[in-house]
């Protein structure tokens, strides 16, 4: 009886521990801050493929591709993440080696990594800060000799800040998210429908890097897309792959083919992609992941909004610091700058809207190194 009580209570404390969270986050209430294989196991109604379960639209098998695969696991989530992604492509990419890389120096990894046509990082969730940047410039290194290095979703943001891949400000999660997709015919995604739901958790970025190109995004913030480096190339896949879904495996083995370097894509090749329309943004600011604590230090108020002929910014500025505002269109384009970069003292500043066409608009609010986007629209006057 006693052994049976210490494991209830056991258990009891583990849900708890995953279950907490310093802030939820707006992209919809999930249970638990990420996925976990305690959520999967308490709550498997919100994974229907908690068993396998094959659907019509699964992915085709790939017989004929015969790609080389480095697993770089070790900073992966846990053992199960890796290994659950590790079956994956050996059943859709049967031709396919895959072979995986738990321990050992950066250096021995980026000498056994010329062997591959591309790198997987599966969930990357630990590792001191000199690791993850030792083995951030051994990728960078593989991707600009022509390799592709593809990257799981993840909810420490940090980690992939300090492998130093891509520049982002900020990581967010979100269950059962719907992808829409801005690049429909961009290999990434074929096979796949317009717009699809995913019930495993998914991990969109607020990229801040020029050469990312955004393939996919949630609510404006890039959840699929790659980054040029070099003859190779950094994709992130910010989804999930802790359990079988149809769209995010058609996905992976998409990217794979696309990435490696059997694909054989000259350098230069992406630039129709890079030269598309910006990810269109929305006004949500958001903040989840192990990152830096953010302290408010400012109140933004538009008004009225939409506008007609005049709209004003309220900033209230809690504290002295640095703010720049700029406004662009849904593309990116910057339409107006209402505040150069300016030193301001704590207290209300009132700016005016410029009147610009109607139509949708961004502010761009810099307040010292944290930015908030806000939607405003213009009207035409009735």
């Amino acid at each position: 009886m006693l052994r049976f009580a210490s494991s209830l209570v056991l258990v009891t404390s583990l849900v708890g521990l995953s279950a907490f969270r310093t802030e939820r986050p707006k992209f919809g209430p999930p249970v638990f801050a990420f996925n976990t294989t305690l959520s999967h196991f308490f709550f498997p109604e919100r994974h229907p493929t908690f068993f396998t379960v094959f659907s019509e639209d699964e992915p085709v098998v790939d017989t004929t591709s015969n790609l080389r695969i480095l697993m770089l696991n070790v900073c992966s989530y846990d053992t199960a993440y890796p290994g659950k992604v590790h079956r994956l492509l050996q059943r859709f990419l049967p031709a396919s080696t895959v072979v995986d890389y738990t321990e050992g120096t950066a250096s021995d990894f980026a000498v056994k990594a010329l062997e591959y046509d591309v790198v997987v990082v599966a969930y990357p969730s630990g590792g001191s800060v000199a690791t993850l940047k030792a083995y951030g410039a051994a990728l960078i290194q593989y991707a600009q000799q022509g390799g592709g290095v593809v990257i799981t979703g993840s909810h420490e943001y940090s980690v992939l800040q300090q492998l130093g891949l891509f520049d982002l400000d900020y990581g967010y999660f979100c269950a059962d998210p719907s992808i829409h997709e801005i690049a429909p015919n961009h290999p990434l995604l074929s096979g796949t429908h317009t717009d699809f739901t995913l019930k495993n958790y998914a991990y969109p970025l607020d990229i801040s890097d020029p050469a990312f190109v955004t393939v996919a995004d949630i609510k404006g913030y890039p959840v699929l897309g790659y980054k040029p480096l070099g003859s190779g190339k950094v994709v992130y896949l910010g989804i999930e792959y802790y359990y079988d879904e149809a769209e995010s495996n058609q996905i992976l083995t998409n990217t794979l083919r696309w990435a490696s370097k059997a694909h054989g894509s000259p350098a230069g090749s992406h630039d129709a992609w890079a030269t598309r329309r910006r990810t269109k943004r929305t006004e949500e600011v958001l903040y989840t992941g192990s990152g830096v604590a953010k302290v408010d230090i400012f109140e933004l108020k538009i008004y009225p909004n939409p506008y007609m002929a005049k709209g004003t910014l309220d900033i209230d500025l809690k504290k002295p610091t640095t703010v720049a505002v700029e406004m662009t269109d849904e593309t990116g384009q910057l339409v107006s700058v209402l505040l150069p970069r300016k030193s301001l003292s704590a207290g209300l500043f009132r700016l005016e809207l410029p009147n610009v066409s109607p139509g949708v608009y961004f502010l761009k609010c810099q307040m010292g190194e944290r930015s908030v986007v806000k939607k405003v629209v213009k009207v035409s006057a009735p």
